[in-house]
């Protein structure tokens, strides 16, 4: 680590002290005016992720200390905390616009970027994610949008996808009540488990106020070979689990793209359960090729010197990996960065090797109806006793088949 990275770690150390992350990721070897990077996160709110959050701002440290900023200048994060509400999500995109950044980082703020599309398009701002939590911008023509992992679509034709390789026809599933989570269930879930022979009964729940028995007897009502959750926050998932276990269920755990259960949680109540999340994990490094192990183990080291290295989760991974593809490509531009550059330089990524990630191709053409999808490739993981997670239905990443869509 960097003599920078050790005084932050010691600073992180003295309470009240403490530099900021934004602080840290300062690097005083590079100079120039820095590049900033507008970035949207759902970091309030009753369905808040603040990882989502931190992840962005150890990928802001890592880039400039560890990758050279773009191209010597140091990047700097203009970060927008999503609520859930339209009103703060309007004016978040205003003041992107406002601050004419080249480019929106979407840190999976499910909520937020619908209502900013309009506003992004009107300034002709580029819109960058890992994966998309709507499917608003994705399905604008380009260069609307830039999802490195897919679209929406590839979370709902993934889960159904190997619970039907693994057997399975009748899932029970928790999900957070909203209107955005009836239109995924209904339009996306459902259709394309019913071709595939996978029955999804979705189980609606406030995140405010869960009564995690109720809801997991709720699901188990239904009888079902497969229990678990769509999508809930991290502590969430880990009490629903705990009390489909506690009730004495014992088949098969889909737990979404959450992981924190597997250390909160006996192994016993964690193994064999099944996750998606839309990179290789830090609990999968074992298993992962080395080039891999090796971008987990920056993610990892990364977090640690911002201070945040008990929130390694898929949250936080999703916006780190995210934003250093974007600094990357953002290191090709010759000239000035602008909304223009940013725009052309994505629409021109080809087979590019993202970070713990399936190499992706942004022209628009991975997904049918969907121009802003960079790839149309999952991977899926099974806890292991010793608490790792291990590809499921193959070594790695595989393909989806986005024509079970069509009629959805």
């Amino acid at each position: 680590m960097s003599a920078a990275g050790v005084l932050g770690l010691l600073l992180a150390a003295c309470g009240s002290s403490a530099a900021s992350p934004a602080e840290l990721s300062k690097n005083p070897e590079l100079t120039g005016k820095p590049v900033v990077i507008g970035v949207q996160t759902p970091h309030n709110g009753p369905s808040a992720y603040p990882q989502s959050t931190y992840g962005a701002q150890a990928a802001a440290y890592y880039i400039n200390h560890e990758l050279g900023g773009i191209n010597g200048r140091p990047i700097k994060l203009d970060i927008c905390k999503g609520d859930g509400s339209p009103e703060t999500a309007i004016n978040c995109a205003n003041g992107f616009v406002a601050s004419d950044t080249p480019v929106l980082f979407d840190a999976y703020d499910a909520t937020s970027i619908g209502p900013m599309v309009p506003v992004m398009q009107s300034a002709s701002i580029p819109i960058v994610g890992l994966l998309a939590g709507q499917g608003v911008a994705e399905s604008q023509p380009l260069p609307t949008s830039f999802y490195f992992s897919g679209p929406l679509e590839t979370s709902a034709l993934g889960m159904v996808t190997i619970l039907d390789k693994l057997g399975k026809t009748n899932a029970a599933l928790a999900v957070t009540e909203a209107p955005s989570s009836h239109t995924y269930v209904d339009e996306l879930v459902k259709p394309m488990g019913e071709k595939l022979g996978v029955n999804v009964t979705a189980v609606y729940t406030e995140v405010t106020d869960i009564n995690f028995t109720t809801l997991a007897a709720t699901e188990l009502a239904k009888n079902p070979d497969v229990a678990g959750l769509i999508a809930l926050p991290e502590d969430g998932c880990t009490d629903l689990i705990e009390a489909l276990r506690q009730q004495g269920y014992e088949g098969t755990i889909f737990a979404g793209s959450c992981s924190q259960f597997i250390s909160e949680l006996p192994s016993e109540a964690s193994t064999g359960a099944i996750i998606q999340p839309r990179l290789w994990v830090p609990l999968a490094k074992k298993h992962a090729p080395p080039k891999v192990q090796q971008e987990l183990t920056a993610f990892a080291d990364s977090m640690t010197a911002v201070g945040y290295e008990d929130e390694l989760s898929a949250r936080s991974l999703y916006s780190f990996a995210g934003v250093v593809n974007l600094a990357r490509i953002l290191q090709g531009i010759d000239g000035e960065i602008t909304n223009e550059t940013v725009a052309d330089a994505m629409m021109k990524v080809k087979n590019f090797d993202t970070f713990a990630g399936p190499k992706v191709t942004c022209d628009g053409k991975q997904w049918p109806g969907k121009p802003g999808a960079c790839s149309h490739k999952a991977i899926f993981f099974e806890v292991q006793p010793d608490g790792s997670l291990k590809p499921t239905g193959g070594d790695g990443f595989i393909e989806l088949d986005p024509t079970l869509l069509n009629d959805s």
